[in-house]
């Protein structure tokens, strides 16, 4: 992945482990402390989400078990689980599992019913010089935001995950959880691949004079093999946009806004279009809105053909990277917000320790990658 930042890589050893990795969610609500189900607030290790639902489904139907997000193997989490109220879960005996917490509550859990996540990171083999440049890159993040790539968890330890998915024929609503996790992994892919793109046209935007900037082919920034051949040897702005290139090197965020961007409120709101470039780019440094990119599926909002002379750029790239995926079509935060950031460093230890809160469907570990400037 590009992160779109120009500097070398800095030096620091991330463990994915129970001790050095440390998630809890924070519930979107309060439970109702009433109703047919019961949420549990369970602290786990070594198993992934799907390992836990397993050994729950011993004690409750499956189908009747509900949970808000899924959280790494490799780490010490703590999660809400909903399951039927008179369930009997006296007999779960497994030390990687403890029940922390229960109340009653109306609804089942489904994805997405959480703010957010609270996490604990502890870095190694930290010098003096490469903590300087991590409180350095931690408090721009912090400032101005993080590309909200999918973390390498969605891909699986082999990253095949969306591979394994084309063989995937079911239709949406016949799919089991895991398929459905497959076929999400497929969609990641391709919003991940979009996203790189953006920030590759983003940092030449930056970068570049205008002068050059209007010379920019598509085949300057995007990967040759995902997109429409036809559209490689195009120019990707034209002299109407000069305005557009003027501002974008005015605001100095690292994701350049285009014209006819979808955007969102931040965290939470509706979907609008970009009109007014320099009225956006102020709400979007103050953190109020983030653009969008699509996750291809059913019911997603129509592409445009990207051939289509009169498109314009922010549709010509997206429609390049919508697919037919057997999956609901929805969007996501291109770029996220990262909040109650605190850090420490132990130079005796040459350990750097963070702790920070990160919204729903944010990837601590991209927020990692993006800090570090490369992969973990």
């Amino acid at each position: 992945m590009f992160y779109g930042k120009n500097h070398t890589p800095l030096n620091f050893v991330f463990t994915h482990n129970a001790k050095d990795f440390i998630v809890e969610e924070v519930p979107l609500y309060e439970s109702s402390l009433e109703g047919e189900h019961l949420v549990l607030f369970i602290r786990k290790k070594n198993i992934s989400t799907f390992d836990l639902l397993d050994k729950l489904a011993n004690f409750a139907p499956k189908k009747d078990i509900g949970y808000a997000g899924l959280k790494d193997k490799n780490a010490l989490a703590y999660q809400y689980i909903s399951v039927p109220f008179k369930t009997d879960l006296s007999l779960i005996e497994d030390e990687n599992i403890k029940i922390l917490d229960s109340k009653r509550h109306n609804n089942k859990l489904k994805i997405g019913h959480l703010k957010g996540n609270k996490f604990f990171i502890r870095l190694k083999k930290v010098d003096s010089l490469n903590a300087k440049r991590l409180m350095t890159e931690l408090d721009l993040a912090q400032k101005s935001g993080f590309p909200n790539y999918f973390g390498y968890q969605r891909f699986g330890n082999f990253n095949d995950n969306y591979k394994l998915a084309s063989s995937i024929k079911k239709p949406i609503k016949k799919q089991s959880k895991k398929e459905k996790f497959l076929i999400s992994a497929l969609q990641s892919f391709y919003f991940n691949k979009w996203l790189d793109t953006r920030l590759k046209l983003s940092n030449l935007m930056d970068t570049l004079d205008i002068a050059s900037v209007l010379k920019l082919k598509f085949q300057d920034f995007v990967d040759s093999e995902l997109i429409n051949p036809n559209l490689l040897d195009k120019l990707a702005f034209n002299k109407e946009d000069a305005v557009c290139l003027e501002l974008a090197q005015e605001f100095k965020i690292p994701y350049k806004l285009l014209k006819h961007d979808i955007c969102k409120h931040f965290p939470y709101g509706k979907y609008f279009e970009i009109e007014d470039l320099k009225v956006e780019y102020e709400r979007f440094i103050t953190q109020n809105i983030a653009p969008t990119g699509l996750l291809s599926g059913e019911s997603s909002k129509n592409t445009k053909d990207a051939l289509d002379p009169k498109i314009c750029l922010s549709n010509a790239i997206e429609s390049s990277f919508a697919k037919p995926i057997l999956a609901l079509g929805t969007r996501r935060y291109a770029w996220s917000f990262v909040s109650e950031l605190k850090y420490e460093y132990k130079e005796q230890l040459a350990h750097f320790e963070l702790s920070f809160f990160l919204p729903s469907g944010s990837y601590a570990t991209s927020f990692l990658e993006y800090v570090k400037n490369g992969q973990l």
